[in-house]
């Protein structure tokens, strides 16, 4: 029974120094946090996998090229893989970080826990940065990031506070159950976690996929935001984009067709995930009970599809903009398009490699990218 014990004391004494050191303006303390899912949750989670069939055979899923979804075969060997993944080693490298939960109020959607890593500097002049993961994501993305941060700096010489939160009714955070939770409630919490930990001065924001939404959102309504960078960009309003110079209306249908597809192949194959580092993501799912709390940003992108509308979200066209582009994300806006749509745009980054979990797949390009940004745009921005 000891050894448990001795590994959370462990973990929860490596977050009261180094990186893991809250900065002394931190207005709203929060709590430090261990993750470790019970024994008997994984037991039964393992007999739910043993007891699975893969399905029969049929021509269609015998398939390799992904032409009529997964085959039979990549599901087989997934789930052998599966049964031999050790949740606990997952475990212990999540806990390497200094982890936190902490209750954040909001004047609509009440008291939210939210769970955050975090890397802290003790620098007097550190930027803090807000890193927001997507759907089908976590913060589990951002974990090879992280790693390379801590390698690369100590406390002492870390330029940027990093916060990587579990967006609102995702992975380790909660979410009402009396009120609906919309993106814009979501990025109110978001902001005023932000607020919590001390960071009224000002931040800058990171997101994809549904965090790229998040953070245009907290780009154009919260002033403590002061830039934003995304590496997932939805076209924007049916008048902006008809308002552009040279697109057609053939081109405006082809967007709208894009928006809704449904996606089966996200990430970059050139450069494919590991399986267990898939099996891992999915575990976490299954582990925090997500996927149905999940989908609330989803019902808006709904909405707008059946009136046959475009996606949009308030964004600023004032505060410097940072668009990275890897070139196999599901939606990808041309340079010029990106340009006459926001004046602010101060970096347009294109890469080589990468797809829609840019920060898991290539994790030095990403950071990469991001450094460029915030070097370029931080001395205009007043922190």
């Amino acid at each position: 029974m000891w050894q448990p014990t001795f590994i959370i004391l462990l973990a929860s004494f490596s977050l009261a120094s180094g990186f893991g050191s809250l900065p002394p303006s931190v207005v709203n303390i929060p709590k430090s946090f261990t993750l470790r899912v019970p024994d008997r949750q994984i037991q039964d989670f393992k007999s739910l996998l043993t007891a699975s069939n893969i399905g029969s055979e049929t021509w269609y899923n015998n398939h390799e090229d992904g032409q009529f979804g997964t085959s039979r075969q990549w599901l087989a060997d997934a789930k052998i893989a599966w049964q031999k993944l050790d949740w606990r080693k997952q475990e212990r490298r999540i806990n390497s970080f200094p982890n936190f939960k902490t209750t954040v109020n909001d004047i609509e959607v009440g008291s939210t826990s939210i769970h955050f890593a975090a890397l802290f500097s003790k620098k007097r002049d550190a930027l803090p940065l807000l890193f927001l993961h997507g759907w089908p994501g976590s913060f589990l993305e951002f974990l090879p990031m992280l790693d390379l941060l801590k390698n690369k700096y100590t406390p002492d010489t870390l330029p940027y506070h990093v916060i990587v939160p579990s967006l609102p009714h995702y992975g380790l955070s909660g979410g009402p159950l009396d009120v609906e939770l919309t993106l814009e409630a979501a990025a109110r919490i978001l902001n005023q976690l932000m607020l919590d930990l001390g960071f009224g001065g000002g931040y800058g924001v990171q997101g994809g996929d549904i965090g790229s939404f998040l953070a245009r959102i907290l780009s154009a309504t919260f002033p403590e935001c002061k830039a934003f960078h995304i590496n997932m960009l939805a076209p924007g309003s049916q008048d902006e984009i008809l308002s552009l110079d040279s697109v057609t209306q053939v081109e405006l249908e082809h967007i709208q067709h894009m928006i809704g597809e449904k996606f089966l192949e996200w990430p970059d194959h050139r450069y494919p995930l590991s399986l267990d580092t898939i099996l891992t993501l999915v575990s976490f799912y299954w582990y925090t009970d997500t996927f149905q709390r999940s989908m609330y940003p989803y019902r808006a992108l709904a909405a707008s599809q059946a009136t046959g509308g475009l996606f949009t979200v308030p964004t600023s066209k004032e505060k410097p903009f940072g668009y990275s582009v890897f070139p196999a994300e599901n939606l990808l806006v041309p340079e010029a398009w990106a340009r006459q749509i926001y004046p602010n745009l101060a970096l347009y980054k294109r890469n080589e490699k990468g797809g829609h979990f840019a920060a898991l797949e290539q994790p030095e390009v990403f950071l990469q990218n991001v450094q460029e940004f915030i070097g370029q745009v931080r001395p205009g921005i007043g922190i």
